[in-house]
Parts: structure tokens; sequence; C-alpha cells
């Protein structure tokens, strides 16, 4: 799996992971949303085993 990340807006950022063993054969892609600003915040919809590969992504944008 990896996360994709799309900038929806200034500083808005939608992080993607598909995940193709759930409702097999299309999969689901889960999303997650960060907010860049004087305090970020991150919007995390998935399951907790995705968080690494959503910590990584983040990493990619800000310090973590």
């Amino acid at each position: 799996m990896e996360t994709r990340i799309d900038e929806i807006g200034d500083r808005i950022y939608r992080l993607s992971t598909y995940v193709p063993d759930i409702a097999p054969p299309a999969g689901f892609t889960f999303d997650q949303f960060l907010i860049l600003g004087e305090e970020p915040m991150l919007f995390h919809a998935g399951f907790w085993r995705m968080f690494l590969l959503v910590l990584e992504a983040v990493s990619r944008l800000m310090p973590v």
C-alpha cells in the first residue's frame, strides 16, 4: 500500500491510501486530510494499521 498526496486547496492536502483487499476486485480508498497552518491538523479516517503510511506521507509535507 502507498499513500498518495494531493493538494486540494491552499495548504490543504488529501492523503489517499488505496487498499485492494477491501471490497475486491475494486478495492477501497481511505482519505485523510492535513491542514497546514499555525497549528496543523490531521483528520485521520482510516484504520490504525494504516497510520504509519499516513505518517510517512505527512513527513513529506512537514516535520513530524
